[in-house]
């Protein structure tokens, strides 16, 4: 099974793009799957862990696939659009209920825990 993270330029878009393109139920009604995998938000963009990918993406253009972590990792413009919707480089902080400030990054990989 191969993982890949798939980056969406505009959700709104996508929905308009499934049902233009017939993601629909036996019985034709609209559907879309129903998926465990991490995905994460900011704004209208998006990234999803996808396995085992069989859509034709020709047909979803706000869709983008980046590949694996090992291929993202590598290539500066696909970083780039990762860190767009999720920015493992960003510190962020909070303060526990004795006052203290602790400081951390997220985990390099979506959805991955630290």
């Amino acid at each position: 099974m191969i993982d890949e993270i798939f980056y969406c330029s505009n959700i709104e878009q996508l929905k308009a793009e499934l049902v233009a393109n017939g993601m629909v139920d036996e019985e034709g009604n609209y559907t879309h799957g129903n998926t465990m995998t991490p995905i994460k938000y900011n704004g209208v963009k998006s990234l999803s862990l996808v396995r085992n990918n069989v859509l034709d993406l020709a047909l979803f253009p706000s869709l983008t696939r980046l590949g694996t972590y090992e291929e993202i990792f590598a290539d500066v413009d696909k970083d780039a659009l990762y860190k767009s919707v999720y920015d493992y480089t960003e510190e962020l902080s909070y303060m526990d209920e004795e006052g203290v400030v602790h400081t951390y990054f997220r985990p390099q990989r979506l959805g991955e825990f630290a």
